[in-house]
């Protein structure tokens, strides 16, 4: 069975410790950004705007959560760090992850091998 539990990256930024995550709420956020359509996020024309779009949105999600007041813009976020303090790479994975569905979890996971004619190495 698939542990459904939100993965979380802890992120420092502004004073503070975030935890990175991608729920429902970023990835709305994340489409609004993209003019409604969250496929543009992914296309790969803009990658550095759809992972800022994607921690600006994780970041704001967080700080709700936690009660405070701060909101930020993607703007502002990417003024304020380096190409070097965003977990690009990770921050990407963790989205492909949470859309992964449970029926398409590789033998990897579960212990098991897929064997289904067609699959990867068969």
């Amino acid at each position: 069975m698939r542990d459904i539990r939100l993965e979380s990256i802890p992120f420092e930024y502004d004073g503070k410790t975030f935890l990175l995550r991608c729920n429902m709420n970023v990835l709305a956020d994340v489409q609004e950004a993209f003019g409604g359509t969250i496929s543009d996020a992914l296309n790969g024309r803009k990658p550095t705007r759809s992972v800022i779009e994607f921690l600006t949105a994780m970041l704001n999600d967080y700080a709700d959560e936690q009660g405070w007041p701060e909101r930020y813009t993607a703007k502002a976020v990417g003024r304020s760090l380096g190409i070097r303090q965003v977990p690009a790479k990770e921050i990407m994975a963790m989205f492909v992850r949470s859309m992964i569905p449970d029926d398409a979890v590789s033998g990897e996971d579960t212990g098991e091998e897929n064997t289904e004619p067609g699959a990867p190495g068969n």
